[in-house]
């Protein structure tokens, strides 16, 4: 009776799923996204989104182009000419992924310079840009 009643919950606890991972719908992503925080962090670690006026605006294609109006490359509040460059998703559920995604920027001198993303779980989406300290930008669906 032990050995019926350990083999029924241990099907159970294998057939459970986790329903907390970050949405993979690229369908949410798709669209047009208005700049309106910017993170930046002295390198102590006491960094914090503030609030900003931009016209920035960064826009997603369902063919995984990516097109914003300055620079793409660096973090930048500025308006400036149309840049691009193509994104992917990390979609692979066996990989634990610190970001749900990346641009890779047609534009920068460095073909290894990325921006990484996080989809927008709580309705924000968020770049995060390579530098030493941490900075990244909020945008909200427009």
């Amino acid at each position: 009776m032990k050995k019926l009643l350990f083999t029924i919950l241990t099907l159970v606890f294998l057939s459970c799923s986790s329903d907390d991972a970050k949405p993979s719908d690229e369908t949410e992503l798709v669209g047009k996204w208005q700049l309106i925080e910017q993170y930046l962090d002295p390198g102590d670690g006491s960094g914090d989104f503030q609030s900003i006026d931009s016209e920035r605006i960064i826009e997603f294609f369902s063919d995984n182009t990516v097109v914003i109006n300055g620079e793409l490359c660096f973090i930048s509040s500025e308006v400036g000419a149309k840049e691009t460059g193509s994104y992917m998703l990390n979609t692979d559920s066996n990989n634990d992924f610190q970001y749900d995604g990346e641009i890779i920027p047609n534009t920068c001198s460095s073909r290894s310079a990325k921006v990484y993303f996080d989809l927008p779980v709580s309705g924000n989406l968020i770049l995060w840009y390579q530098c030493i300290e941490g900075c990244g930008q909020k945008f909200k669906k427009i």
